[in-house]
């Protein structure tokens, strides 16, 4: 018997990814629903297959499409996957037993551990911090605010209980560093936009400590040390992600400035 649960994806090209998300769900869900933003692989054959309704919606960032996704689900508790996370046989054990009798009205929605796991074997990639992410959750008690180029796509809890569901949600993010580059590329013109968009003063002294700090904690704090040449290397990633957000931010200010002095 399937659960009262909807489960949704935002894709763009996840044909390599999406495939293992989607076996974990098969047969006991109600809903799957996979909204894309025009993926040229083949993404919607594989969603199509595994039963989820696929539908189209152009990209406005993170925020937004997750907020149209969970608004085409006609469950009110639903689970917010992205086509490359895993959840644990222990995890689905977990969720089938909770929806198995009903769930306290009090309850707004459940934390999960979210750890991240390479999908490659060969990759040198064993160690990161792992941390508990609000993914299942009631949508008349929690829901994500879709702001335009917001990468802020966690549900905000309006009222209610959150509670920690043993199990893990594995995280297959890397497929390798040019993907990865890729994507923080895509991250970090979003987050500019949406920081120059909020008037977030940027100054030079943050520009010169951004990139230092941030890459000691994805090296030291988050144990990419123990990952060799591979960890140094995400870490460096990973921390020009962070300093690139502010310097395009600041870039858009400063070309803003221009426009509105020639005015």
């Amino acid at each position: 018997m399937k659960l009262p649960l909807s489960v949704y994806y935002i894709t763009q090209n996840e044909e390599l990814r999406l495939p293992e998300s989607l076996a974990k769900l098969s047969g006991w869900v109600d809903e799957i629903i996979v909204v894309d933003s025009g993926s040229t692989d083949r993404t919607r054959d594989i969603a199509e297959a595994a039963g989820a309704r696929f539908v189209h919606n152009d990209w406005h960032g993170f925020a937004c499409q997750k907020a149209f996704a969970a608004s085409l689900c006609r469950n009110d508790w639903v689970l917010d996957l992205d086509a490359d996370e895993v959840l644990s046989d222990r995890l689905v054990g977990n969720i089938q037993a909770l929806f198995s009798r009903p769930v306290a009205e009090d309850i707004a929605g459940f934390r999960m551990r979210w750890v991240l796991s390479q999908p490659d074997a060969r990759h040198p990639f064993r160690h990161d911090k792992s941390k508990w992410i609000l993914r299942l959750y009631h949508r008349k008690r929690a829901a994500i605010q879709p702001e335009q180029d917001s990468n802020d796509d966690r549900p905000r809890v309006m009222a209610g209980r959150v509670l920690d569901l043993k199990g893990d949600v594995l995280h297959r993010t890397l497929i390798s560093l040019e993907q990865m580059e890729r994507k923080y590329c895509q991250l970090s013109s979003e987050q500019a936009r949406f920081l120059a968009k909020k008037g977030r003063k940027i100054s030079s002294a943050r520009l010169f400590v951004e990139f230092p700090l941030k890459f000691l904690k994805y090296y030291l704090i988050h144990r990419q040390i123990l990952n060799g040449w591979f960890g140094l290397s995400v870490a460096i990633t990973a921390a020009n992600r962070n300093f690139m957000r502010l310097a395009k931010a600041r870039e858009l200010q400063m070309l803003a400035s221009f426009d509105d002095d020639a005015k």
